[in-house]
């Protein structure tokens, strides 16, 4: 890395307000992973700054070496790809700004995560794009994520025995990882798995829409026991997300 500095593809996935017009900014990028960095007039200046830095919206930027301190120097930032039906619908916005904590909270600082990149951006792509997101969207989102950060629980087979497929009788375990069969399970008190979700995160041609499926907010509500235990802290973005999917929403 040269005094020169360096071109990131990027997503800001937190802004903090600093001075009178400075941005904090914690971007998420595909070269390097989650990054921080100084952006000097980022609220003030659209030359340098395009869009105003505006999350869920893909960006090429200019890092350099801060002169003091830990942050990067953000340069310039220029619009990599618009997102013109992500950026004006509310609901589809709080299902982004979601998911880019959730991508924020896995990643460890300057870490390259292109698989976890690679999911993230996926997601705001479908969000940019009609029809409107279901709950499948939203749960294979979540499962790819911590698959590609290596946190997924196992929802495949028993996670104690292996044994496949998931059927009456089973339940979810934080504890043990996953799904747990009757045997394993047995004596153990855990929220029951409906045999009915099985491949719901998978991309397979046989399995019905999520929308099809009753109750299935209740594994969203699993998956989020687990991401808690994962990341030890409530997202509460992940509420707001939650009842946009549940609500009748404007997509």
């Amino acid at each position: 890395m040269g005094a020169q500095g360096f071109t990131v593809t990027a997503y800001v996935v937190r802004r903090v307000a600093t001075g009178e017009s400075d941005l904090v900014l914690s971007l998420f990028t595909r070269e390097r992973g989650r990054l921080d960095a100084y952006a000097r007039a980022g609220r003030k200046s659209r030359r340098r700054f395009q869009a105003g830095l505006s999350p869920c919206l893909l960006y090429q930027g200019l890092l350099v070496p801060a002169r003091r301190g830990s942050l990067w120097s953000l340069e310039e930032m220029t619009v990599a790809r618009p997102a013109q039906l992500l950026v004006t619908r509310p609901a589809r916005m709080v299902a982004g700004q979601y998911a880019s904590e959730l991508a924020r909270e896995l990643c460890p600082p300057e870490v390259p995560e292109p698989e976890v990149f690679s999911v993230f951006d996926a997601f705001l792509v479908r969000l940019d794009r009609p029809p409107a997101p279901t709950w499948r969207d939203w749960i294979r989102f979540e499962r790819d994520l911590l698959s590609a950060a290596g946190v997924a629980p196992e929802l495949g087979c028993c996670v104690a025995c292996r044994r496949a497929p998931p059927g009456d009788g089973w339940g979810f375990s934080v504890a043990a990882g996953g799904l747990l069969c009757p045997a394993c399970g047995r004596g153990q008190s855990m929220p029951v798995w409906d045999p009915a979700w099985n491949g719901i995160e998978s991309d397979v041609s046989d399995v019905s829409d999520v929308s099809d499926v009753s109750d299935v907010s209740d594994m969203s509500d699993l998956l989020g026991a687990w991401i808690f235990t994962v990341l030890n802290k409530k997202l509460h973005a992940r509420g707001l997300c939650r009842s946009v999917f549940a609500g009748p929403t404007g997509w």
